[in-house]
């Protein structure tokens, strides 16, 4: 059977949400395990997307993280990467953005300061302690149950023959780790050919 291109497109649109809802997930439950076990695919993806930035920091830190450093400055780096300062049970967050949150509240700015008193203003006026910044549950049950709806009408996970997209999706992961492969293939020649020198150089000295 042909899978149409509406299928393909769908499939990784899938997977590729997936990689993030597997992100988030992984950050807020403190499970560091499985963010460093998928920061792999988001380096390909970095790298298809030339998100060059990104994609050097994450994989010079990835490097230093599994083989570079000592296994236990690894291990402490680690256990440092996230943090918990609600103690509730899928709070976690990174500790950078820990810290640019504290930073929003210890720089002297004015507006910030007139924005907290409207707060404790209404707050106090109203009776309403703690009801304008501790929010209920994220509830998404209805909006769920309309997506399921929508994708169930739309067939977005049927294939048929001679269905056709407006548009291809590239698969990003496969076409970066092409791309990174092919760059590894040209360094390792470059690098072979540097090696070639040197060892003539030294016989000559010698």
């Amino acid at each position: 059977m042909c899978l149409s291109q509406r299928f393909k497109n769908q499939t990784l649109r899938n997977r590729d949400e997936l990689l993030y809802i597997d992100l988030c997930q992984a950050m807020n439950t403190g499970d560091i395990g499985r963010v460093e076990a998928s920061f792999l695919p988001w380096i390909y993806i970095f790298k298809a997307t030339s998100k060059h930035k990104y994609l050097s920091q994450i994989s010079r830190f990835l490097n230093n993280l599994q083989f570079n450093w000592l296994e236990s400055l690894s291990d402490i780096i680690r256990m440092n990467l996230l943090c918990n300062p609600t103690r509730k049970s899928v709070a976690f967050c990174a500790v950078d953005w820990l810290v640019e949150h504290n930073n929003l509240y210890t720089k002297e700015s004015l507006l910030i300061e007139i924005y907290r008193s409207c707060h404790v203003t209404m707050e106090n006026a109203f009776h309403l302690q703690h009801q304008t910044i501790w929010h209920s549950a994220l509830d998404m049950t209805k909006t769920i149950k309309t997506l399921l709806g929508r994708m169930s009408n739309k067939n977005v996970h049927l294939s048929k023959d001679g269905w056709k997209a407006l548009q291809v999706v590239p698969d990003r992961v496969s076409a970066g780790m092409t791309l990174m492969q092919e760059q590894k293939v040209i360094n390792e020649e470059d690098n072979s050919g540097f090696d070639i020198e040197v060892v003539w150089v030294t016989q000559q000295c010698e």
